[in-house]
């Protein structure tokens, strides 16, 4: 399994959001802030927008099949001109019909698809890690045909629901969220360090998805660089410079992510879950935990029982 098979299957989705958002100019409005774990995707589905953010330096022009992507809540606004007067989006959710928003004056108009759910903190941690709280994606800019067929059929289902539409439309926010994850990793602007920037390397790559599909196995720098074609030095540095850990430093991360994943579900012992990522001593095993996330592997079953209401 490769890093990001691994990282989506872990991710749950929740309270998913949907929206067909018909504006005529002139019109404006800003978001409000929502839960930093909340991921908010806008298609332009026809005509063109501005966007500006506080984050952003300048406005960013949209144009039909254009998505931007928001992963950590902040406000936004969002015209279709500078001059145009801005709302809160409180006043555009008063002309909601369903999943149908009409809003704005009698000029050129735009049509949106927005969506947004709410990821768990824990799950989305290694990709909210190594991704730019802002994602803005050009039709023509990595854009295959398969993201492309993604977006035209949440399109439909947002303006068509049907039978268990609910239910399709958060599979196809996780096929979206994929392959803006894929666009992403295909540009040349991936930040030195994380998962993100192993697996894009061609040579440590094939190291990061074999650590990743055997977090358990009793994995050596010898093994590593084998699997990448390199000597064990060069492999070693080049991981160095370019992941910003040590090989054996981001496996132990890994390790002790899917200790916390599996600890948290409660449906195994201590001893089996040190065995799962590669601990043969559950001593060993506490000491790495405990290092890693400030308790050891008892404590924080027992603090995730206490937060979830479980006896």
């Amino acid at each position: 399994m490769d890093p990001l098979s691994e990282i989506f299957s872990s991710i749950h989705m929740e309270r998913a959001v949907s929206t067909r958002l018909e504006a005529a100019a002139p019109w404006g409005w800003r978001s409000s802030g929502t839960d930093p774990n909340r991921v908010t995707f806008v298609l332009v589905l026809r005509g063109s927008g501005i966007l500006t953010t506080k984050r952003q330096e300048k406005p960013v022009h949209l144009a039909g099949g254009d998505v931007f992507i928001t992963l950590d809540g902040d406000p936004y606004t969002l015209v279709d001109h500078l001059e145009s007067k801005v709302v809160d989006c409180s006043v555009v959710e008063g002309n909601r019909v369903g999943n149908v928003i009409k809003f704005g004056g009698t000029g050129a108009p735009t049509t949106f698809i927005s969506g947004s759910f709410v990821v768990d903190e824990l799950q989305a941690k290694p990709i909210l890690s190594v991704l730019p709280c802002f994602l803005h994606l050009r039709l023509e800019q990595s854009r295959s045909h398969a993201f492309q067929s993604i977006l035209e059929l949440l399109a439909v289902e947002v303006e068509q629901p049907g039978l268990a539409s609910d239910a399709t439309i958060v599979r196809l926010y996780e096929l979206l969220f994929v392959h803006a994850v894929r666009a992403y990793a295909s540009t040349r602007t991936i930040p030195e360090g994380g998962w993100l920037a192993a697996i894009s390397d061609k040579h440590l790559g094939e190291a990061a998805k074999a650590m990743h599909a055997n977090l358990e196995h009793g994995w050596s720098l010898e093994k590593l660089a084998e699997r990448a074609g390199m000597s064990r030095s060069a492999f070693a540095s080049k991981f160095k410079s370019t992941v910003g850990q040590s090989p054996l430093e981001y496996l132990t991360h890994w390790r002790m992510h899917r200790a916390m994943l599996l600890i948290r579900t409660g449906g195994n012992s201590l001893s089996e879950v040190a065995q799962a990522v590669g601990y043969a001593s559950e001593s060993a095993f506490n000491r790495v935990f405990k290092r890693y996330a400030g308790s050891t592997p008892a404590a924080f079953r027992r603090k995730t029982y206490s937060i979830s209401g479980t006896t």
